[in-house]
């Protein structure tokens, strides 16, 4: 079961740093979603040990861990999503609001370019086809993801044996 609860919490992390790729710039400094990569390298060396890597998880397991006993239950997982959900809201806006060089309030596909993913899916997430994509459909879209199973859904967790 401990097996099933760390693999559970790795693929927690990992969705939540997938739903957060809309945020980030697609390079920093050189790596990858650079505010991830930086924030575990703890000794600034340019790497991640195991030991940084497992400093990190369990950080983030000792958050998800509401009743501190050492065992994250479907309960504890389900009350930490909406949190985690407006982290990468709140990472997604910020990133929209940098992307939006004219101020109007919505990307043209030029504009989104500066965000991978949404320029990937562009013309899905234009609902209204005006050629302009607005936060309110991008976090419609999110809404949807989420609820068709995508990170963040807790719906289709599996069972306790």
């Amino acid at each position: 079961m401990n097996k099933f609860i760390s693999g559970f919490v790795v693929a927690s992390c990992t969705a939540i740093a997938a739903s957060s790729a809309w945020a980030c710039d697609p390079m920093h400094n050189g790596q990858p979603c650079g505010k991830f990569f930086e924030e575990m390298d703890n000794n600034h060396d340019g790497a991640i040990s195991k030991k940084e890597f497992d400093v990190f998880h369990n950080k983030h397991f000792k958050e998800l861990d509401a009743n501190h006993d050492g065992k994250l239950t479907q309960e504890e997982m389900q009350a930490a999503h909406p949190k985690m959900h407006g982290r990468v809201d709140a990472l997604i806006s910020k990133r929209f609001e940098a992307a939006d060089a004219d101020h109007d309030g919505s990307l043209t596909k030029e504009e989104a370019k500066e965000m991978p993913m949404l320029s990937q899916h562009f013309d899905e997430v234009d609902t209204n086809k005006d050629g302009k994509v607005t936060q309110e459909e991008l976090k419609a879209m999110m809404e949807e993801h989420r609820a068709a199973g995508g990170p963040g859904n807790t719906d289709k967790m599996p069972e306790k044996k």
